[in-house]
């Protein structure tokens, strides 16, 4: 069969555009699999740590955050109730802030009784910023956890929730060293170190036996499913508010602590977050629970002084994201596709006319 000039460039066209399809195709790829961002925004003076509803969160640019249901370890949710929920960042270079706010047609503020389970949300943060992470953990690499439950929040707005909250009519008939008459009222009438003894939770330090919290917020660290342990030093503080059916929680702690096990940010400084979120009235607790991906974390730096601006040096370029890097994949691909293409071309094309010289011999 002859071999045409025509037929060669059509051939030159396809392996070109064949070249050019990877190329876009591996963009694509890559936009698929990008990892949502979230940045964490600058902003000067305090932050509003125990405040959901302030206007200083505006600042912050809301990043909307898929929730799917656990169903790699028992117990599961097989079927989910908060699809997704809203996250937001500020920091101020000394301590940083992030407010979730999903929806929730019910309060569920309390879990004094076997039959009802409260509403909550947490972040996960890996300990080692550089690495996402895994589940809850793996040995290794543990994760930084912040758990906001509804009841605490109730234990610090209302007051201590105790069995008289839950049945009036029962209460005990004597504490020894208790103060006060029956019904007892917890902590007020247990202030003596002796009567506290009689309330063995509390006496031994069992962060779900406080009476009397400060925050709502429990900090803790894991290394893998079933390993969620409190953390001796607890730093993170917040609040959460329900109205119109609608959650909104606050978490906030330095942006630097002592803790072996906790997260740590720099001013600059990038990583990762993941959160989930509760249902009580869908008796959601403990593994039973709606989980996110990995969110790639920006901490943003405050801005350079105003007199150092036109003497600041011009950055270098970035380095390429995720999704630049497979642009750069594909135009690699791309050249080499065009180099080959032409050597071929130039080899066809040589061949082409040596046949063609021998026909007119």
């Amino acid at each position: 069969m002859r071999i045409t000039g025509q037929k060669l460039w059509v051939a030159g066209i396809a392996v070109f555009a064949a070249g050019i399809g990877a190329a876009m195709a591996g963009a694509g790829v890559a936009s698929a699999q990008a990892q949502p961002q979230l940045r964490s925004v600058y902003v000067a003076g305090a932050l509003p740590v125990t405040d959901p509803t302030s206007a200083s969160w505006a600042q912050a640019a809301p990043v909307n955050v898929a929730l799917t249901p656990q169903i790699v370890t028992v117990p599961m949710l097989l079927k989910g109730t908060i699809p997704s929920l809203e996250v937001r960042s500020l920091n101020n270079g000394d301590w940083i802030a992030f407010r979730l706010e999903w929806e929730d047609s019910s309060l569920d503020g309390t879990a004094i009784t076997q039959d009802k389970f409260r509403d909550a949300a947490a972040i996960q943060l890996p300990v080692d910023p550089s690495i996402p992470g895994v589940c809850m953990g793996v040995r290794g690499q543990p994760v930084n956890l912040w758990h906001w439950k509804a009841d605490w929040q109730t234990d610090i707005d209302a007051g201590f929730q105790d069995l008289t909250n839950a049945y009036p009519n029962f209460w005990k008939d004597y504490y020894p060293f208790a103060v006060g008459k029956p019904p007892f009222v917890v902590p007020q009438d247990f202030a003596d170190a002796d009567a506290r003894r009689y309330l063995v939770g509390w006496a031994v330090g069992n962060p779900l036996s406080q009476p009397a919290r400060v925050t709502p917020i429990e900090e803790l660290v894991a290394h893998g499913f079933g390993t969620a342990a409190s953390q001796s030093s607890q730093s993170v503080l917040g609040r959460g508010q329900w109205q119109n059916g609608r959650w909104s929680v606050v978490f906030a702690r330095p942006m630097t602590t002592s803790g072996p096990d906790e997260a740590q940010f720099t001013p600059g400084g990038k990583g990762f977050v993941a959160v989930a979120a509760w249902n009580g009235s869908n008796q959601e607790v403990g593994g039973r629970k709606q989980i996110s991906a990995d969110l790639a974390l920006t901490v943003a730096a405050p801005p350079a002084p105003a007199q150092q601006v036109s003497q600041a040096p011009i950055p270098a370029p970035a380095e390429p994201s995720f999704v630049k890097r497979y642009w750069w994949a594909g135009a690699v691909v791309l050249a080499a596709l065009l180099v080959a293409g032409a050597a071929v071309l130039g080899d066809l094309y040589g061949r082409l006319s040596a046949a063609e010289r021998k026909v007119t011999e």
